[in-house]
């Protein structure tokens, strides 16, 4: 893993410093590269015993950021600089305030991020926010989701499963309403805050932005 790609979730991150940053220094030494370097040391993205020594110093951050900055200005992607960060750029384009709530979602829940342990495939079904907070929406939905009662049928969809499929029981799951630049690792959400969803209006759901909630799910099949 000596050249480990950025993720989504670090381009929002990085970004989210570039952003803020202003007209202040992003040079390796500066407190706000140090921080960005330590914050990404402390996710579980990629595997502690596969990084290299320099995984994500202050020099190699600090690079990419003013790699892509340059690329920016020119109006051509420099070669060394992932594709994702022009990419992310572009569609958070005046959307500034949107991805620091992102951002910020991703720090304010650090601590998260590995109550189960992370890296399965349902982290990269399609969430915009990036896989971190994919991960931690899954959580949240089987340690709360699974003690509230489901409905009868998909809230989207009005299927019922269980009469379509007489000898497989309930295939519908509860889907956590909270937008996932709003979550909070550290509570427990009530049956209020749930909707019953079948499995495709809930994988489809999680993809669709802005995200939808109980009112206005039908604009999924729209």
């Amino acid at each position: 893993m000596a050249n480990a790609p950025f993720t989504r979730d670090e381009v929002i991150l990085a970004l989210d410093v570039l952003y803020s940053a202003g007209e202040d220094n992003l040079s390796p030494r500066s407190e706000l590269i140090a921080g960005l370097s330590e914050l990404l040391n402390l996710l579980p993205i990629y595997p502690k015993k596969k990084r290299p020594d320099n995984f994500r110093n202050c020099v190699g951050v600090s690079h990419q950021i003013e790699r892509f900055k340059e690329g920016y200005s020119i109006e051509r992607k420099k070669w060394n600089v992932g594709t994702i960060f022009f990419e992310v750029d572009a569609e958070y384009a005046g959307r500034h305030n949107e991805l620091h709530s992102i951002a910020q979602s991703i720090r304010r829940n650090l601590s998260y991020f590995n109550q189960f342990p992370f890296g399965g495939v349902l982290e990269q079904d399609g969430f915009p926010e990036g896989a971190l907070l994919s991960h931690l929406h899954r959580l949240i939905e089987l340690r709360d989701g699974q003690k509230i009662s489901l409905e009868e049928r998909c809230a989207v969809c009005q299927l019922e499963p269980e009469i379509i499929y007489k000898s497989c029981g309930s295939l519908l799951q509860n889907h956590l309403m909270i937008p996932p630049a709003e979550l909070d690792g550290g509570k427990k959400y009530s049956a209020g805050q749930f909707m019953t969803l079948c499995p495709n209006c809930h994988a489809a759901l999680h993809r669709f932005r802005p995200w939808l909630q109980k009112e206005n799910c039908e604009e999924l099949l729209r």
